[in-house]
């Protein structure tokens, strides 16, 4: 059995490391065995194990070629390790593409990353809200006087994604953006490197319209019985926006922000997706989410509306798929257990 190799990058402090245990434990409990290969924590233990002092808060100001040296290893060691191992599943390697430090980027890969040795199998991102992200890395030491800005975070982001998905498409394999937080399913993981063949799907929804408690449940339930057909890829498990308004930020920030949500939901979420769930709760206002739909239409991927309302615009109709819309959740899942009768009552 050839164990499935994933490659996984994000900026430090984006949370991974409790989804990942989350994953590994849901993995485990359907007779799936992962193992993570944290890159940075296995370099620390190489430095130790060959006398070379490596100081965990200042590793950042230490000679790039020294750092790529210790990663080739730790690399090299990796793969032959995910070799040899016959009962594993699958393997997910974690490290960064670059680093942001004293107010530039550094690369942070090396040859052997970027050798015909080392073929993923898939390629990941992670992501989350940069508030979390900035919360985490001002809790560590080796962060705190960095003082990275929300629009710096959030270009180190862009970068990971950037980098990333140009290494998957060089390897012409898959790459997806997931979000760490509670709201994204604990199954994506799982989906996406044991079920190929269940279609990534993007819930396009105008957010500001679910801010009260009783919709955001109403949502969320949607969301999680979609789950057992699809991998679901959620915007509101990256609110950036969130509690804050926008118009709490600088104007520089402003600017930043806004231009981030609108790339992170088109050229992120919706490109990785095979189709497009829109849910109007009735005639609302939401240019984004009529962008995401129009976008997902003329790249020829189904876009199913589920509309509450009495009468949609004919620009609702006119851009989905067969031109149907679905009055009612109840009417759309009766849809789906017909053309997808083997995922019928089917709880993950």
């Amino acid at each position: 059995m050839k164990t499935k190799v994933v490659l996984a990058t994000g900026p430090s402090g984006v949370g991974e490391k409790k989804f990942l245990t989350d994953s590994i434990r849901y993995c485990a409990e359907r007779d799936k065995k992962v193992k993570v290969y944290d890159i940075a924590r296995l370099m620390y233990g190489f430095a130790d194990e060959i006398g070379d002092e490596l100081p965990k808060e200042n590793i950042l100001n230490v000679d790039i070629d020294r750092r790529a040296s210790l990663r080739s290893s730790v690399l090299k060691d990796v793969l032959t390790e995910i070799n040899r191992v016959e009962d594993l599943d699958a393997a997910v390697v974690c490290l960064h593409e670059t680093f942001y430090w004293n107010k530039c980027f550094q690369p942070a890969h090396d040859r052997f990353l970027s050798s015909k040795r080392f073929k993923p199998d898939m390629y990941i991102t992670f992501i989350d809200d940069f508030r979390k992200i900035s919360e985490r890395l001002r809790a560590r030491p080796q962060w705190q006087d960095q003082n990275l800005t929300y629009a710096e975070i959030l270009a180190w982001l862009n970068n990971e994604v950037i980098f990333t998905r140009g290494r998957a498409q060089r390897s012409d394999k898959p790459f997806f953006v997931i979000p760490t937080s509670e709201k994204q399913s604990i199954s994506t993981l799982y989906k996406l490197m044991f079920c190929p063949e269940m279609p990534q799907v993007y819930v396009a929804m105008p957010i500001s319209h679910f801010q009260d408690p009783i919709e955001r449940e109403k949502i969320d339930k949607f969301i999680e019985k979609l789950n057992n057909y699809f991998v679901v890829f959620n915007p509101l498990a990256v609110e950036i926006v969130g509690a804050a308004s926008v118009n709490d930020f600088q104007d520089t920030e402003r600017i930043t922000i806004n231009h981030h949500v609108v790339n992170r939901d088109l050229k992120w979420f919706v490109h990785q997706s095979k189709k497009l769930i829109a849910y109007w709760p009735g005639p609302v206002a939401s240019p984004g989410m009529s962008i995401e739909t129009y976008e997902a239409f003329i790249k020829g991927k189904d876009v199913w509306v589920i509309y509450l309302g009495k009468e949609a615009s004919p620009f609702t109709t006119s851009f989905t798929t067969h031109s149907k819309l679905f009055e009612s959740e109840e009417e759309f899942f009766e849809f789906l257990d017909k053309k997808y009768p083997e995922r019928k009552n089917l709880s993950w």
